[in-house]
C-alpha cells in the first residue's frame, strides 16, 4: 500500500514560503509530541478553532491626589507590561487628560481633593460615549456606603489600598465580571 501524501504551503508574514503540513498515513501513527507547531495549529483550525486576534494595548488612566501612590501604581503597571498609562493628580486634570488620551480603564481614587471621584467617573463616562470605559475605584476608606455608591456610579470594582501588583495587572488586562467588590 502506498502512502498518501498531501502538502500545503503557507506564506509567512515575512514573505517566505513555509511547508506547513505534510500528512501521510505514517504521520498519523506519530505521537502528538512529534507534531510540529504548524501541524498542531492547522489541526486546531481545521477543527473550527480561530486564531486569537492581537488586540491593542490597554490604555490606563490613574487618578489619585497622592502623587507617590499614583506614581507607584504606574510603575507597577509598567513592570507588568502595561505601558500606555497616564497619571492625573486631581479630578480636573483627569478630565483634561481623559479627553485626549481616551482610556480603556480608569483607576480612580474616590476621595479626591478637588472634586468627587464619582463626579469624575460620570464625566469620564460621558467623554467615552463611543467606546467602553472600565472604572475601578481605589480608596483607603473602609466605609460600606462607599461600595454601594461605587456600584451605582458604574464602577466594576471597589478596591482597598494597597492593591497587590498581580491582582491589579490581571484586572487591567482581562477585566472582571464581578461588581463593586472588595477584599
Amino acid at each position: 500500500m502506498r502512502d498518501k501524501v498531501t502538502a500545503r504551503w503557507k506564506r509567512l508574514s515575512d514573505g517566505t514560503m513555509n511547508h506547513a503540513d505534510s500528512r501521510s498515513t505514517r504521520s498519523a501513527q506519530r505521537s502528538p509530541s512529534h507534531q510540529t507547531e504548524a501541524q498542531r495549529l492547522e489541526a486546531w483550525e481545521d477543527g473550527g478553532g480561530k486564531a486569537k486576534l492581537r488586540c491593542e494595548p490597554v490604555r490606563v488612566l490613574i487618578v489619585d491626589n497622592d502623587m507617590s501612590s499614583a506614581d507607584s501604581l504606574e510603575l507597577m503597571l509598567h513592570a507588568f507590561g502595561h505601558l500606555q498609562t497616564r497619571v492625573a493628580y486631581s479630578g480636573h486634570a483627569a478630565l483634561v487628560i481623559g479627553a485626549e488620551f481616551r482610556p480603556d480603564v480608569a483607576l480612580l481614587e474616590i476621595n479626591l481633593l478637588d472634586m468627587s471621584g464619582y463626579a469624575v467617573a460620570q464625566s469620564l463616562r460621558e467623554q467615552a460615549q463611543t467606546h467602553q470605559l472600565r472604572l475601578i475605584a481605589l480608596t483607603s476608606s473602609r466605609e460600606h456606603a462607599g461600595r454601594e455608591l461605587a456600584r451605582v456610579a458604574g464602577f466594576e470594582r471597589y478596591l482597598l489600598k494597597p492593591v497587590s501588583a498581580s491582582e491589579m495587572s490581571e484586572l487591567v488586562r482581562t477585566g472582571s465580571s464581578r461588581t463593586a467588590t472588595g477584599p
